[in-house]
Parts: C-alpha cells; structure tokens; sequence
C-alpha cells in the first residue's frame, strides 16, 4: 500500500472489507449477535401480521371452520360468529401494539450499537494518525480528519448494517416463500421471477458504481483541505485578495464531486425505480392469477388476502436486497478508506523486545547518524555528538539546515536512516516508547495549548497532578499572577490554541507545563523567537529556573538565548559543527 494517505487506497474485494470490519467490530461481537437474534425475532411477527384478515373474510364473514391449529387453542364460545370478530380485532390490535414495541426496542438496540462502535472506531483511527510521521500530517492533515470524520461510520454499515440486515432479510424471504407456497406454489414463483432479474443487474452493477463513490470521496476530500488550507492562512489570502481564487479552487473540487456524486445516485435511483416496476408488474400479475384461483374453488377469498399480505412482505425484502447492494457500495468505499489509514505504518513503534526505562540522567550520544525524507537528499549525515547529562547545548543554523530534524530525531518522532541514537547508552529503537517520552519535555516555539482551562493545560502531561502540583509550576513560570488575575484563575478556559492569551502569558503556561513534567532532558525549539524583548527577558529568567540540572537543547537564533549554552552547535549542509562559547557566535540568518 503506497506510503501517503491522500492517495486512493487500492481496491479490495467486498468480502475481504466484511470481514476486516468484522475484525475491527470483534469487541461488539456479543452486541452484533443480539442485534441479529432481536431481527429474526421478527419473522413469526411478520408471518402472523396477515392471519387476522384471513380469519375475518374466512370465518367471521363467509362462515367458515377456523384453521385446526387455531381451533385447538381456542374455547368453543370463542367460535362463535358474535364473539369471535371482537376476538380477532383484539389479537391484531394486540400484535400492532407488540410489533411496534418490538421495532422501537430494536432500532434502540442498534442505533446505541452503531453508534458505540463507531465511537471506539474514530478513537482507533486518531490514536493511529497520531503515530504517523509529521510529513503525512504536513501533506494534508484534512484528509485523515476526513476519514475520521466521514468515513468511520462505514464501520456501522458494513459490520452492522451490512451482514446482519441481510441475514434477517433473506431470513424472512425463506420464511415468506415456504407459507406462501404452501397456500399457491404458481403465486411465489411469479413474485420471485419479476424480482430476480432486476437483483442480478443491480448486483452487476455495484463494482462500477463502488468505482464512482471513490472518486465522489477523494474529491470531498480535496476540497475539505482546501477550506482548511485557506482558513488556516486566511490573514495571507486576504492581505494578497486571493479570497475569489480559493474560493473558485474549492468550487472546482466540490462540483467535480458533486458531479460524480449525482451520477452514482441517479443510477442507484434508475435501479431503485426498475425494483419497484418489477414489484408492481408482479404485484397486478398475481392479482390477476390469485382471482382467477378464487374464482375457480382453488382459493378462498381469505386465503387470497393471506396470500396477497405474504407476498407483499416478499417483496419488501427483495427490494431491501436491492437498496442494500447499492448503498453498500458507498460503505464500503468509505471502510477501505478508513482501513486505508489503520494500515500506515507508524513513524516509529515498539519492538517486540523493548525495554523499560525509569527516569535517564540526560546523556545523549549520536553516532554517524543521518537522516533522509523519502525521495530527497539527506538532510543530516554521519552526525557525532556526546553530550553529557545536565549539559545546555545550542542549535543553530539556517532555516531548513535540519535543526528541528535532529530534535525531532532525540525525541523519537521518527528514527534516523542512518547511525544511532543513545541515551545513557541505551539505543532509543530498544527502549519502550512510552517510557522514552516521559523523558522529555517541550517548550515549542508556538505553545501547543488545547481550548480548555489553563490548569488542564498545565498538566497535560500529567493529567492526574494536583492542583497545589499546578499551582507550584506555574510560580516556577512566573505565570502565577497573571492567571490569578483572570476571572476565573486555573478554570478560565482559554479558546482554541490559548486565543485569550497574549503570545507571552501562553508561552509562560507552556514553561509551566515543562516544569509540571519535570522530565530530565528539556527542548526549547525558540522559545522567544515570538515576543518582544521585555517579555523575553522575564521569560529567560523562567527557561533558566527550568533548564538547571537538565540536559537542554535549545534551539535560538537570538544570541541573548544563547549565553546559557555550555555548547553550541551548528546544522549545515548536513554535518553538525561543534562551537563553544554562545557570546561569540556569529548567528546565521
């Protein structure tokens, strides 16, 4: 399978997506099996929802014996003519009631089972995106949002609403053909042979129309990234009056979608109304059959009526046949999708045989290492650094030089094509991945806050750490006084990506952040490359109180950041120079 999501997943077999949506489904297995025993649970229903018109025409009003079975259930004063219509009025307003109780407990029992499993399912897909490498999620991070989104609830109706309305279907057409042809053999065939020729077509069909929906979902896909896309650099479109173009790049990609989409659904539609034509040709053809057998002693009028409701139960699940094999088409399109994103491999992941680790003393070492992004030239190759516990290294370099690279690489975002990494002599490929990353903790250079309280936000990493934990970290960051003085302190909720926050006051919660982790080694991707020179000074004063007693990498361009380095590298062309004294180094720009 190709190495980029965006790319249309190939097309599997129909029978290879049920049963990987089985697999997906599994811990539902007990619910999808109730699901399917409440649907057979109506077939004696759907059986006995006729017999009261038979009784009536039959017995109540042409006089004649009730059927033996029911005769034997019931008392002779029942039989009477008089008391006998209240008797089957009674039975067919009791079966109403319980069919309808019956339908309401099961469409409860499957909506709360559909909707569960898609639930647990769009948790799987973002648990799994969040492991892919950053550069898929940089080629269009919409498109895994759009399956997640859009295509997780294929899960539902493949493993619930695919299979499982089938069975019963084809349950019922069983149960339906065998009474109605115990009463007229001539009458089941012709409904089964108006219908049979237009399943076969739709059947024929569905490979062509599957095709058609794949397209129909990369274009909404397309065009779901272009409005993110656009939104995402709004200021930029308006500053340059671009809106018109992006706005006509999105029209594109959704008429082109809408296009296909309205083909697939006019075929389905053509299919759907050839099903019903057969149903009523059928329909006036056993008509016109049933009546000449009434007319000729065959039938009695009652059983024609028994036999007319039974066919027309025959016809609803042939027809539900039908309408199942075209809207299946669309689910499945959207399950090999979602499957198509389960099925990346992830950026990095644990080996079979990875160790624990409790709390590392901070010594890095990179030996020969290199790293290439898929079809390029490398970005860093044959890199030699030992850098001891507690040591303040700076990073520099030119914009693209692959200082974040070699970040990302100490932090096991993704593993180096080349050398190795170790820390405290452990190489990282063999340590346990969770246990790695409570190794570190990140200052970033735009603080990655959520839209919820800033103690939340605080301890994030560490979600159960209390308050007075919170509170002394935020003292540490100096941002203490700023939340006390918000209307609700550590409670105010602070928008999507700390909106409410100036650039400092969320720079200091991510500072608190690092503090509340207390990890051993600290990355500082600049820190204050983003505000001014006063905040930066009060800032520095916080990263100085966070950095004591740790191995810091910090990533800076302003010589002020880089007093502190008791080392300072530079990241060019590949290769990595080792310079000392941070005070007398010349930036690059």
């Amino acid at each position: 399978m190709s190495d980029t999501i965006s790319e249309t997943p190939r097309t599997q077999s129909a029978v290879a997506l049920y049963k990987r949506a089985f697999r997906e489904a599994r811990s539902f297995r007990w619910h999808l099996l109730l699901v399917l025993v409440t649907g057979l649970v109506g077939l004696p229903l759907a059986l006995l929802a006729p017999l009261p018109m038979k009784i009536v025409v039959d017995s109540v009003l042409g006089g004649q014996p009730l059927p033996a079975w029911l005769a034997d259930l019931l008392p002779a004063a029942a039989m009477e003519p008089g008391s006998l219509l209240p008797l089957v009025i009674g039975a067919a307003a009791v079966l109403a009631l319980f069919t309808a109780g019956y339908h309401f407990a099961e469409w409860m029992l499957r909506d709360w089972v559909a909707e569960r499993m898609v639930l647990v399912f769009r948790a799987k897909l973002l648990r799994h995106a969040l492991t892919l490498s950053p550069g898929e999620h940089d080629r269009g991070s919409q498109d895994p949002m759009h399956r997640i989104n859009h295509d997780a609830p294929a899960l539902q109706w493949t493993a619930l609403y695919g299979v499982i309305p089938m069975v019963s279907c084809i349950a019922t057409l069983l149960g339906v053909l065998w009474v109605t042809s115990s009463l007229s053999p001539e009458l089941a065939m012709v409904a089964l042979a108006t219908s049979a020729p237009v399943i076969l077509l739709i059947h024929l069909s569905q490979a062509r129309m599957r095709g058609r929906w794949a397209e129909a979902k990369e274009d909404e896909s397309r065009a779901l990234h272009v409005v993110q896309e656009t939104l995402g650099a709004s200021r930029i479109v308006t500053t340059f009056g671009q809106e018109d173009r992006e706005a006509r790049r999105f029209h594109g990609l959704a008429d082109r979608a809408f296009t296909t989409r309205r083909a697939v659904i006019a075929r389905e539609g053509v299919l759907g109304q050839l099903m019903g034509l057969s149903s009523a040709l059928g329909g006036a053809a056993i008509l016109y059959i049933g009546a000449s057998h009434v007319q000729s002693g065959q039938l009695t009028l009652g059983e024609l009526l028994l036999a007319l409701g039974y066919i027309g139960q025959l016809y609803a699940p042939l027809q539900q046949i039908g309408s199942h094999i075209t809207g299946q088409q669309r689910a499945l399109v959207s399950a090999e999708r979602a499957f198509a994103l389960l099925d990346m491999a992830p950026a990095v992941e644990d080996r079979p045989d990875a160790r624990p680790m409790e709390r590392a003393s901070g010594h890095v070492r990179l030996e020969g290492v290199g790293y290439a992004y898929k079809g390029r030239d490398p970005v860093l190759d044959g890199v030699d650094l030992d850098i001891p516990a507690g040591t303040c290294v700076g990073v520099v370099g030119r914009t693209g030089a692959g200082k974040s690279t070699l970040v990302n690489m100490i932090t096991r975002q993704f593993d180096p094509t080349a050398g190795r990494l170790l820390l405290d002599g452990e190489d990282l490929r063999e340590l346990r991945l969770a246990d790695l990353r409570r190794q570190f903790a990140v200052v970033p250079q735009e603080p990655a806050l959520f839209s919820t309280t800033i103690a939340q936000n605080i301890a994030y990493g560490d979600p159960d750490a209390p308050i007075g934990r919170i509170i002394a970290a935020a003292r540490q960051a100096a941002a203490h006084d700023f939340i006390m003085a918000l209307p609700d302190g550590y409670d105010t909720v602070i928008g999507e990506r700390g909106g409410r926050l100036s650039g400092g006051e969320r720079q200091r919660i991510a500072i608190a952040r690092a503090f509340l982790t207390d990890a051993p080694i600290l990355i500082l991707d600049e820190p204050t490359s983003a505000i001014d020179q006063a905040t930066e000074t009060a800032i520095i004063e916080s990263l100085e109180r966070l950095m004591a007693g740790r191995t810091t990498f910090m990533i800076a361009h302003r010589l002020s950041t880089l007093r502190r380095a008791d080392m300072v590298i530079r990241v060019q062309d590949g290769r990595v120079a080792i310079e000392r004294g941070g005070a007398e180094l010349r930036l690059a720009s």
